[in-house]
């Protein structure tokens, strides 16, 4: 019997608190169980149980050995059904973030066509524009954010290049001048997402140039941003695609574009700590690929 195998016992034991009913729920005699106990024990020069009578208690070295067996008995049940799924076709839930604009753009004209392909996956969608905490909000991927990850766990991969444009309305303009100069943006209103605050990245420009304003309008919507500009409340900086449609009917107005963060990635993020699955690979390869 391997290692694994006998610390896979020793948590059945020391969940029961008896040996005769691990052995029950193991199917497994009751001398052959307290053998394998003991040759752990001995294994690793320590003792696991006290025991008294018919009764076992966990010593404090059988305490945290327990929680480390749980933690890998949560890995290899997610490992037993990865390989599952190397067999069959994706199956369970895949919980996925997505920016709005990637959401109505990429995932929703094609979505029927994927859960058609593959009936057993259940989609939970949030839309959002914050990069998830993957650990706790269980997250499989994050979609369409532009922002560098929040901690060394997320990996990014990068699914389109683009630049920023920095625009806001003719009404806005007419009443308070088109800016010439980086520095004259310090007299004008800027629009800004809370995200931008939260990385430092109020006003993305070209490496070589620097600028840092306080906003006087913040947002949690992309959306929101684009309509404060349009009815004149400000200036916004975003990325060229958000913008495109109102910048070719003249609703915005870009300037300083000299000066503005070009050839920049937008990302899709997935945790470091987890294997892709299979039914995230699907994912990644019918929407971010292609």
């Amino acid at each position: 019997m391997s290692d694994l195998d006998r610390f896979e016992l020793f948590a059945y034991v020391a969940q029961s608190s008896s040996l005769t009913q691990a052995a029950n729920k193991l199917k497994m005699a009751k001398a052959s169980l307290s053998k394998n106990i003991r040759k752990l024990e001995k294994d690793l020069k320590i003792d696991l149980f006290s025991r008294v009578g018919q009764r076992l208690h966990l010593t404090p070295n059988g305490q945290l050995l327990l929680e480390q067996c749980k933690r890998l008995q949560r890995e290899l049940d997610e490992t037993r059904s990865i390989c599952k799924q190397f067999q069959d076709e994706p199956e369970g839930i895949l919980s996925i973030t997505v920016f709005e604009y990637f959401a109505n753009k990429i995932i929703f004209p094609k979505l029927d066509e994927f859960l058609k392909q593959y009936p057993k996956l259940e989609l939970i969608m949030d839309i959002n524009e914050k990069i998830p905490d993957f650990e706790k909000e269980k997250k499989d991927i994050a979609i369409g954010f532009s922002l560098l990850p929040p901690n060394d766990n997320i990996i990014q991969r990068s699914m389109q290049k683009t630049r920023y444009v920095l625009c806001a309305s003719p009404k806005y303009f007419a009443e308070n001048g088109e800016p010439k100069t980086l520095q004259e943006l310090y007299t004008h209103k800027y629009i800004c997402h809370e995200s931008r605050l939260e990385f430092n990245q109020i006003i993305k420009l070209k490496s070589n140039y620097k600028l840092v304003l306080k906003p006087a309008i913040i947002l949690n919507r992309v959306i929101a941003m684009i309509e404060c500009a349009r009815v004149g409340l400000g200036l916004i900086q975003l990325p060229l695609y958000m913008v495109e449609s109102l910048l070719s009917t003249g609703e915005l107005i870009e300037v300083l574009k000299e000066y503005q963060a070009d050839n920049m990635s937008v990302y899709y993020y997935y945790p470091k700590f987890r294997y892709i699955q299979p039914k995230v690979r699907k994912f990644i390869d019918y929407f971010l690929t292609k």
